[in-house]
């Protein structure tokens, strides 16, 4: 059976670069640069990535490593061009629009916070009506939160709460300036503090996963 050809490139963000200075951002990895945007990239066979375990690892390690020396929009996980002129031609095709996004993650991390009720909010034998109601009370309140937590926030993002979860009342995610981290979390543990029957849990600082929706369609 045929093998697929190993020239392709797994694309795994693109990030601020200055090309005449830097070859990698991550280890494993190299950069195709156009002007001042470079493409962080690994070799590999032109074939569907399988999204597992260890390559989702490598693929947070890597943007995570990337993040810690410049600027990054994270692509898709599993995104495959076939050469490297098919990924510079996209690089160029959408330069400014890339270009622009760099600018409003620049200086920003990702922190994603998830509301879930306390084991002591569960009021067994309560009638439906009533556990309904109270799950609303608790859904504002949570509301509340997220604006509080947004003021301090450049972006929000509001993420999905799966039907099925009795548990999680609301998730969102925040860019947030990395300076300003420190402050972020003090506010989410005064928030935890300020609603008993609530738990808020912080993860981060994240690359901008959930800021960026990259094209390949062009």
């Amino acid at each position: 059976m045929a093998q697929a050809p190993v020239d392709a490139l797994r694309l795994y963000g693109v990030a601020a670069v200055d090309p005449t200075s830097v070859s990698s951002l991550a280890q494993g990895t190299s950069i195709v640069p156009f002007r001042m945007l470079g493409a962080v990239v690994a070799p590999c066979r032109y074939s569907r990535v399988p999204l597992d375990e260890p390559e989702m690892g490598e693929y947070t390690r890597i943007l995570e490593e990337v993040q810690s020396n410049t600027a990054v929009l994270p692509a898709p996980p599993g995104t495959v061009f076939r050469t490297r002129d098919s990924l510079a031609r996209w690089l160029e095709l959408h330069y400014f629009t890339l270009t622009q996004a760099i600018g409003v993650v620049e200086g920003h991390s990702e922190a994603r916070v998830t509301i879930t009720k306390t084991a002591t909010t569960d009021a067994p034998g309560a009638k439906s009506g009533e556990i309904k109601e109270y799950l609303r009370q608790l859904a504002a309140v949570a509301s509340d939160s997220m604006r509080v937590l947004r003021g301090q926030a450049t972006a929000t993002i509001s993420l999905p709460v799966a039907d099925d979860d009795t548990t999680v009342v609301a998730r969102a995610s925040f860019l947030v300036d990395t300076e300003r981290w420190g402050l972020f979390t003090e506010l989410v543990a005064k928030e935890d503090q300020r609603h008993t029957d609530l738990d808020f849990r912080l993860s981060g600082p994240w690359p901008p996963y959930d800021f960026v929706r990259m094209e390949f369609g062009g």
